[in-house]
């Protein structure tokens, strides 16, 4: 390449370019073969997809971004996709740059500026286009969890199939896969899962069968104590919940003990009403393994009590 052609393309690259040029000339010089180069592009690995439409790289842009929706589903995608980006966009933009111009060899000098003029340079409207679009997408995101936040579920029914068994005061809902125990016990509702893996008891107390002194916390209290003398090793564990919402009161603990060799889990609940001379107490078991997985369907039982006289007759 001879001095007047080495002028012509510095000429035409830094018009390419525009702002920043002294940067993209250091990065790529004695590059001029060698297309393919890693390097450190800090704009483009905090900014990639605002970087990418500066540069009028448009559809490098788009597919940017639908890669890293990815992330919303493979974690660690959008971390990598920055990285890469931030390694290969000196070298990327580089081609990017030979292409355009090699487009411009057979052009006059005027249609050569107007055609370098209109693929290189910068565009900081688009930016702010980019800035507007996704300002509005997670504006819609945020629409969309206010309306339907995660686990919101309708009043009538936790799970998708379910079945209500009640004693004669509280209404509880359950998955599709639980069965009423119809023998005698001295439990007031006691339900097992069809493969009897899980376990949910009910006591439905009159509180003027206490002591005046005795509150619903205190009877809870009481049958812990008694829980503690009927298995070995009868640990606490940790609060899970206690939470009022108007005029419901859910208190939760959990407690593991030791029965024929074997551990089990013990969610032990207190549900009372404001108002309300009666209240509930809930107790789960299940093994550890399988509480782990199903913790979230015993919350849901014990959030779905509910006073029977409040629920509509047709209900029942």
């Amino acid at each position: 390449m001879t001095e007047e052609q080495r002028n012509a393309y510095e000429r035409k690259a830094e018009l390419f370019v525009g702002d920043n040029y002294v940067y993209y000339e250091k990065q790529w010089r004695g590059r001029m073969i060698q297309q393919n180069f890693s390097s450190w592009n800090w704009a483009a690995f905090f900014f990639p997809l605002y970087w990418l439409v500066y540069r009028k790289m448009y559809l490098e842009g788009v597919i940017f971004g639908l890669i890293s929706l990815l992330g919303a589903i493979i974690p660690g995608i959008g971390l990598i996709m920055h990285i890469l980006v931030g390694i290969y966009a000196n070298s990327y933009y580089r081609k990017m740059e030979l292409k355009v111009l090699a487009q411009t060899t057979q052009l006059t000098e005027w249609e050569a500026i107007q055609y370098i003029k209109k693929h290189g340079g910068t565009n900081v409207l688009g930016i702010f286009v980019t800035f507007l679009i996704m300002a509005f997408l997670a504006l819609i995101v945020v629409a969309g969890i206010a309306l339907f936040p995660a686990g919101e579920k309708d009043n009538n029914s936790l799970f998708a199939n379910s079945k209500t068994f009640t004693t004669d005061n509280f209404s509880f809902t359950f998955p599709d896969d639980w069965k009423q125990e119809t023998d005698v016990t001295s439990l007031d509702l006691k339900c097992y899962t069809y493969d009897e893996q899980l376990f949910t008891g009910v006591f439905d107390y009159d509180i003027a069968d206490y002591a005046d002194n005795i509150r619903p916390e205190d009877a809870l209290t009481l049958y812990i104590n008694e829980l503690q003398t009927q298995f070995d090793n009868f640990q606490f564990i940790e609060d899970l919940k206690d939470e009022t919402v108007e005029e419901r009161r859910i208190k939760t603990v959990l407690y593991s003990g030791d029965t024929d060799s074997y551990k089990y889990y013990y969610t032990i609940s207190l549900a009372e009403f404001k108002d309300f001379d009666r209240f509930a107490i809930i107790v789960q078991s299940a093994s550890p393994s399988l509480y782990k997985k199903h913790k979230s369907t015993f919350m849901d039982i014990v959030e779905s009590c509910q006073r029977v006289q409040l629920i509509p007759y047709a209900l029942r």
